[in-house]
């Protein structure tokens, strides 16, 4: 989704989405997720997104390019042969730094339906 909306001519809609898309992955930053869901579908969608951000909403753009390096930190510390093993905090430590960067970003409506 995120692929397609860097494509979208509807700025109007590329833009509302583009926010959509930022409120999902912000509330998905805070969930465990497996190394090839990170490596298969958020990092592609964060990078997407985060042109559309550069474009949109330039505000957010810093807070989508953190979660993309969290998440490619991740990969890197679960790869043995990169760190020799996997701390236990690092999902909460990513958690945290995340939740930290987008305090200051008007995320309550995650939940609610557009109409």
């Amino acid at each position: 989704m995120a692929s397609a909306n860097t494509q979208m001519a509807n700025e109007t809609k590329r833009a509302d989405i583009a926010r959509q898309l930022f409120d999902a992955y912000s509330a998905m930053s805070c969930c465990f997720l497996s190394e090839q869901l990170i490596q298969e579908a958020m990092l592609p969608g964060l990078r997407c997104l985060r042109q559309d951000m550069a474009v949109i909403a330039s505000e957010h753009e810093e807070v989508v390019s953190s979660m993309i390096r969290d998440y490619e930190t991740k990969l890197d510390m679960s790869r043995p042969d990169r760190s020799g093993s996997v701390t236990s905090g690092s999902a909460e430590d990513m958690r945290a730094r995340v939740m930290s960067r987008i305090k200051d970003t008007n995320i309550s409506n995650i939940f609610t339906r557009k109409k």
